[in-house]
């Protein structure tokens, strides 16, 4: 009898306790769902209010998407992607994502290095006899990290009207055939949509198939990018969305493009949806191996030892902290950023259809990542004073792709002026050689020999332009 009643006691003890860690499990387990929920509605009010400033400015439509891990946590679409016939933007809105094509485009060529097809340290000439390279040796690495020095076609006067046209391989070539090299390969870094143009001349040849096909049958479509294509102005793309500028703070339609000319380093369209699977088939290997993706995600080495952030085809940085690694996107009426935090394994993807800059879309992507991060939402630049003679070395002329930058001391603060565009300002000091130009741009100088050799712009983190000391 006592020992039925033993029994019972610890049958019923037992049966108690599971009861108990059962009702726990239960508790947990919708106190974890309902937090996640109330994080979703904070992240997707956060987004709401994000999205509605942006759209004031105005900007037409845009599209976010954001991946935490390996869950798509937020996809939302909002204004127009067509304001003439009122066609909303939402998370199957395609736009032309411009540069953030280069991405895929450094991807395909070393997955074709992985399969054997190509080298990166093969000559351009080995592909491409007829490349204006006026004699010098350039490898196909060098088209990718933007130190081949060749000049590159949107450099040209007339660069927006040969954006009109339908021109032929040979044709862009020509544009840039009686241009000499701006320095030797790896000497220096400047952002060249020529050198791009050329790697997708380069995939076609390797292939022997269109670029458009190639990227379809081999990257797009094994990952499930359904949205994504080659996209030119008279191909018939579903739900793709249409560019607008703003001229006297009104939209009006975007310049014609016929979107030959960026070809495979700028003529991709996609969702945003479809990026954040770019960004996960990526990490996941799925596309190129570990290595080439540590490759891809490297700083680039120049001749003189300086590394700059910019790897195959990535912009590289960090934001407070954080590695940060993508690409930005503009031209046509579009501007794009494309955003991973590796460590954190978030991506945030912005897409707009207004405006040919990258700036609205980096900012948000910004704004939107700084508290998945555990950053607070605004990051007032410090003040700090500046020594004599680190005031001495940063000041001089600087030029990059963007122009000529002027540095000069005046009343103990280090300013700049930006020719032709006559913009200037204050450079508020943060730290040894690094500089704010606002929350989220700043300027990073390389000094050498007591002076300033180069200066970096990032923003958001991300390298955006990289200036050498002329004088």
């Amino acid at each position: 009898m006592l020992i039925k009643k033993g029994v019972t006691l610890v049958l019923t003890v037992f049966r108690a306790a599971r009861v108990v860690v059962s009702t726990t499990v239960l508790v947990f387990a919708y106190s974890a769902a309902a937090t996640a929920q109330s994080e979703q509605a904070q992240l997707a009010s956060r987004i709401d209010a994000l999205a509605a400033g942006a759209l004031s400015r105005p900007i037409a439509g845009i599209s976010v998407a954001v991946r935490r891990g390996n869950k798509d946590i937020f996809a939302r679409g909002y204004g127009l992607a067509n304001v003439g016939d009122s066609v909303p933007v939402t998370p199957d809105t395609v736009f032309h994502i411009c540069s953030i094509s280069k991405n895929i485009l450094a991807a395909v060529v070393l997955k074709l290095a992985e399969q054997g097809k190509l080298s990166l340290d093969d000559e351009v000439t080995k592909y491409i006899p007829e490349a204006p390279l006026h004699g010098r040796r350039v490898t196909v690495r060098q088209l990718l990290d933007h130190v081949s020095g060749i000049y590159s076609f949107t450099s040209l006067p007339e660069a927006d009207a040969n954006e009109r046209l339908d021109l032929s391989q040979q044709q862009v070539l020509d544009l840039i055939k009686d241009k000499p090299p701006l320095f030797e390969p790896g000497t220096n870094w400047r952002y060249d949509n020529s050198g791009f143009y050329m790697a997708g001349m380069i995939v076609e040849r390797v292939t022997k198939q269109d670029y458009g096909s190639y990227v379809r049958d081999n990257i797009f479509k094994p990952i499930g990018m359904g949205s994504a294509s080659l996209c030119y102005a008279r191909d018939v793309v579903p739900h793709l969305s249409s560019g607008y500028e703003r001229e006297g703070g009104k939209l009006v339609n975007a310049s014609y493009l016929s979107w030959k000319l960026p070809f495979a380093a700028g003529a991709v369209c996609a969702t945003a949806k479809d990026l954040l699977k770019w960004q996960a088939a990526l990490n996941a290997g799925r596309v190129i191996r570990a290595s080439s993706l540590s490759a891809m995600r490297s700083p680039t080495l120049l001749t003189d030892g300086t590394s700059i952030d910019y790897g195959l085809g990535t912009r590289l940085g960090s934001l407070d902290g954080h590695p940060v690694v993508g690409h930005t996107g503009s031209g046509g009426g579009f501007g794009n950023a494309m955003l991973f935090y590796p460590d954190d394994d978030l991506s945030v993807v912005v897409l707009t259809n207004t405006g040919s800059n990258a700036g609205t879309a980096l900012a948000l992507a910004t704004a939107i990542a700084r508290p998945l991060l555990g950053l607070p939402e605004t990051n007032a630049p410090a003040d700090l004073s500046v020594p004599a003679d680190e005031l001495a070395a940063l000041t001089g002329t600087f030029e990059s792709d963007e122009g000529t930058v002027e540095t000069f001391a005046k009343e103990g603060k280090l300013h700049f002026r930006v020719h032709p565009a006559g913009a200037e300002g204050i450079l508020l000091r943060q730290s040894k050689n690094v500089f704010s130009v606002s929350p989220d741009i700043r300027v990073r100088f390389v000094v050498r020999d007591g002076r300033a050799q180069y200066s970096f712009l990032y923003t958001g983190g991300l390298l955006m332009d990289v200036a050498r000391r002329v004088q």
